[in-house]
């Protein structure tokens, strides 16, 4: 493409589906994939809080102890928790700008780590002690 030819371009049709940072549809599928993931495991972790509300404390600890509801849990909340993560990166990136970007998605990944790997011990522990 020649420079007068760029020139003529408007600034959308200059970034249409790359975004500045050209990695704007990338995250945008993610979110969407996380998103649609989340269905089927949000209506198997309800079903299995339900099943586990009418069970005493040593028949709950060994049905989350047991590999299927395990995996169901750590899906479930890994899945969000990298779903949340996606999403205030891109109200950060949007909404912030200079130092307090660069600070609030460190602290956003930082928090995203911390609490999935909060849920991994959470579920290990109780599937192992």
């Amino acid at each position: 493409m020649s420079q007068i030819s760029k020139g003529y371009r408007t600034p959308l049709g200059r970034v249409r589906a790359l975004g500045s940072a050209h990695n704007g549809t990338d995250e945008a599928w993610r979110l969407r994939l996380t998103s649609l993931a989340m269905v089927p495991l949000t209506i198997a972790f309800v079903i299995l809080v339900l099943t586990l509300l009418h069970m005493d404390y040593n028949h709950a600890r060994a049905m989350l102890a047991a590999p299927f509801p395990a995996i169901i849990v750590l899906l479930f909340v890994l899945t969000g928790i990298y779903h949340m993560q996606i999403g205030m990166k891109s109200v950060i990136v949007d909404y912030l700008q200079g130092h307090a970007r660069e600070w609030a998605l460190i602290g956003n990944l930082f928090f995203a780590a911390a609490m999935g790997l909060a849920c991994v011990y959470a579920v290990l522990r109780i599937g192992f002690v």
